[in-house]
């Protein structure tokens, strides 16, 4: 394991002691990684799908290769890319929650595990989303090589940790842009928390660990220009 992620892992230890703790709560138990990865509903992803919207994977080497897009116009970029090379295809990109994508290329995979392929699914996110994340754990002593082997879809949070009120009770938020993290700090009234960085995979671990359900996702502008549409053509 990277030095930083145990170093991650004290720091957001530190940040929990912000969070309510239920003194009603159920036996302590660890949250499923089902009920983790649901969280990631309010995180639309857009990826290249037939006119069905059956996920289209792009072959390279004995892999498939299905990036997983977090802003829309960088689909699309890809979709221009994809139809130039294949002129004669029909491909769109379709949106599904990023817990729902994931399910679909699992499904996929165990079908595909026969012929011996399977498909890889990278989370493409800015490039902008990226560089704050890497300056923040640089500021904090972390080595550019840790960054580069521990950091690929990069998470914020505060310290300590911003909360929004749930029918379940207060949370603490993860953001998936640095944007939603500043502007939420910046609402703060007082001394403004600082803003920290991790990997998904370390944000969906310590969700996994927490022995009562204690965080949410932030939905990104994604999710809300979605609700949008659907409400306006309905």
């Amino acid at each position: 394991m990277p030095d930083f992620v145990a170093r991650w892992r004290a720091i957001a230890m530190a940040a929990l002691a912000s969070l309510p703790v239920s003194i009603a709560s159920a036996p302590a138990l660890a949250i499923p990684e089902e009920a983790a990865i649901k969280k990631l509903a309010v995180v639309p992803v857009f990826l290249l799908t037939s006119e069905q919207g059956i996920p289209l994977p792009i072959p390279r080497g004995d892999n498939l290769i299905l990036p997983m897009f977090l802003q829309k116009d960088r689909a699309n970029q890809e979709l221009t890319t994809f139809e130039k090379a294949n002129p004669n295809a029909k491909a769109k990109i379709s949106a599904l929650p990023m817990n729902v994508a994931n399910d679909k290329v699992n499904e996929m995979n165990i079908k595909l595990k026969d012929k011996g392929k399977q498909i890889v699914s990278p989370i493409v996110g800015s490039a902008a989303d990226m560089n704050q994340a890497v300056s923040i754990l640089e500021k904090q002593g972390v080595s550019k090589e840790d960054i580069q082997k521990g950091l690929s879809v990069p998470v914020f949070f505060h310290k300590p940790f911003l909360t929004i009120k749930t029918p379940e009770g207060s949370r603490g938020v993860f953001f998936m842009t640095y944007q939603d993290a500043t502007t939420a700090a910046s609402k703060v009234q007082g001394t403004k928390p600082e803003i920290m960085a991790v990997d998904l995979t370390n944000a969906l671990a310590q969700i996994i660990d927490e022995k009562e359900d204690r965080f949410v996702f932030y939905p990104t502008k994604a999710f809300f220009a979605l609700m949008k549409d659907q409400k306006a053509s309905n």
